[in-house]
């Protein structure tokens, strides 16, 4: 369940149980169908919000069967319109009813086009692979230094590591992904299910987790 979707309160499904043009959880319940819809005009294909920058249309939540008709506020009766296939979907201006809309800019979250979860689970990830690159020079046998060097040999790699992930989020995921699968059988072939292997996942897995998880909730893009 979405953000959006657990601030939605099903009394509203029905349009008799509010005054008003639009449901108080209107907001929350248009959000939801944008992110459901991957942010994409189900009439024409135009995909707007996190992969329009400041160019895209602005998008609506159109009732597939109106409410005029018995439609009700259900996700399943709403779908993503860009504002052009909306106002052709109607007969008469849309605007005049007071129609609430989101551009772009409402979820344009820069050139990372990260939300600050995904920004922070990138940190994360980041921080835990330079870490663990450290761990690995350690065991070839280049001994911790001072602070200042130790921040050195875990921030340069975090640093390149954000920066690629940030640009490419799936793509280093699943180079994380391979990287720990690999790693795991290796350890796997060598000690077999023991203490050692448990170790091994709990260092080489969690950031690919937090990557998936990022991915999936949509805040890398």
């Amino acid at each position: 369940m979405s953000q959006y979707e657990s601030e939605i309160n099903p009394r509203y499904d029905d349009p008799e149980t509010y005054s008003g043009r639009n449901p108080p959880d209107w907001d929350a319940r248009r959000k939801a169908v944008y992110r459901r819809d991957d942010w994409t005009c189900q009439n024409c294909g135009r995909q707007s919000g996190p992969y329009a920058g400041d160019d895209g249309e602005r998008l609506h939540a159109h009732h597939i069967q109106a409410r005029a008709d018995g439609g009700s506020n259900r996700l399943s009766n709403l779908e993503t319109l860009c504002e052009p296939c909306h106002q052709n979907n109607h007969e008469h201006d849309i605007f005049q009813d007071g129609w609430v809309g989101d551009g772009p800019r409402v979820y344009r979250i820069g050139p990372a086009r990260a939300s600050l979860r995904g920004g922070l689970a990138a940190l994360i990830m980041s921080v835990w692979v330079g870490l663990f690159g450290r761990l690995l020079a350690y065991g070839g046998g280049i001994q911790f230094g001072s602070l200042e060097d130790e921040t050195v040999w875990v921030g340069i790699p975090t640093v390149i590591v954000l920066a690629v992930l940030l640009s490419k989020p799936l793509f280093v995921t699943t180079v994380l992904g391979l990287g720990a699968a690999g790693i795991t059988a290796i350890v796997l072939q060598g000690v077999g299910v023991s203490i050692e292997l448990l170790s091994t996942a709990l260092l080489v897995w969690p950031p690919v987790l937090i990557g998936v998880w990022a991915l999936w909730r949509g805040h890398l893009h």
